[in-house]
């Protein structure tokens, strides 16, 4: 079992497609703490793209963690049923699910899934909560 939590600056772009509707890309540069599990703490990454109407918000991308050579990409997918609220201040709260794709280095055979929930924004910089079940190369 591991969690952590990543905590990074991120270039957010959108474009409109219609009221309360529209494309979003963005990329997030920071770090990862762990809070269980054996896997150390460091650089993270992440990279995603979706869509949002006034219903819902729907994406997915990838988080790279770690410091070459040593480093492990999960891609991620927002839950079906994650509600966008235009009106509301904090729209980011968002939950989904995580995948081991692919490791380098000592993380080479790598694998494990899980879940996240990103959090609120802290110090202007955003903040995503992860835990699930890895199982590391021997």
């Amino acid at each position: 079992m591991i969690s952590g939590t990543n905590t990074y600056d991120t270039d957010q772009r959108t474009w409109e497609t219609g009221e309360y509707s529209g494309y979003y890309m963005y990329d997030s540069v920071g770090a990862f703490v762990p809070h269980a599990g054996s896997l150390p703490s460091g650089p993270v990454e992440c990279h995603g793209a979706g869509f949002w109407t006034p219903e819902e918000i729907l994406g997915d991308g990838i988080c790279i963690f770690g410091e070459a050579p040593n480093r492990w990409t999960v891609a991620f997918e927002l839950a079906p049923g994650n509600q966008f609220d235009a009106q509301k201040v904090e729209k980011y709260q968002r939950r989904g699910t995580w995948m081991v794709v692919r490791g380098t280095g000592k993380y080479v055979g790598m694998t494990g899934s899980g879940s996240f929930m990103s959090g609120p924004v802290v110090d202007g910089r955003k903040t995503t909560e992860w835990e699930g079940e890895v199982e590391l190369p021997k």
